[in-house]
């Protein structure tokens, strides 16, 4: 038996999109983890460090970017709001990751909420999703990254739907890193 590993990306950049059929779709498939993993983090890299309908250019979500402004829970007390603090320091662990550095996440494990959007932050992985009334008010961000450390030979993926407000047709982009063994 062999392993390879699979790398696929479906994605609507440099535009948005408003169905899934919509989406390009591109596999590369790799004799070494290593290689894969490279090629993965060029990729993002290519994706986040141009400007296109969901990156700035220098590795920052635009929308996500605009939604840290927003926000107005700074200084709020309890332990599980998605203050602007937290918001920005998993947005540097982002931008450090789509660079292709290994990053760290300079946020507690836990779940938080603002009541519009909510993150869980666990064993490396940050997912984003719409909280409350956020989802009616079109805060339904997709945004699952397990990519912040690639050390070990484990599937990873990106998934990024960045739907945080604005009201038109979202950017989506979806890369996965997988083994599979060929028998």
């Amino acid at each position: 038996m062999k392993d390879l590993w699979v790398l696929s990306v479906r994605t609507s950049l440099p535009e948005t999109c408003e169905r899934a059929d919509e989406l390009k779709v591109s596999f590369a498939v790799f004799e070494s983890f290593g290689k894969a993993k490279e090629a993965m983090r060029a990729k993002i890299k290519e994706f986040a460090f141009a400007k296109n309908s969901m990156f700035d250019g220098r590795g920052r979500i635009k929308y996500l970017d605009k939604y840290i402004k927003e926000d107005d829970f700074d200084d709020y007390e309890e332990d599980d709001v998605l203050t602007v603090k937290r918001l920005r320091a998993i947005q540097e662990a982002l931008t450090a990751a789509f660079s292709g550095e290994d990053a760290k996440i300079d946020v507690e494990d836990g779940n938080y909420t603002d009541w519009t959007i909510a993150a869980t932050v666990e064993d490396g992985e940050v997912r984003f999703y719409g909280d409350d009334d956020g989802p009616i008010n079109g805060y339904d961000p997709v945004l699952r990254a397990n990519i912040f450390s690639m050390e070990a030979e484990r599937d990873y993926w990106l998934y990024i739907d960045d739907a945080f407000g604005q009201d038109c047709a979202t950017s989506e982009l979806y890369i996965d890193l997988k083994k599979a063994t060929v028998v």
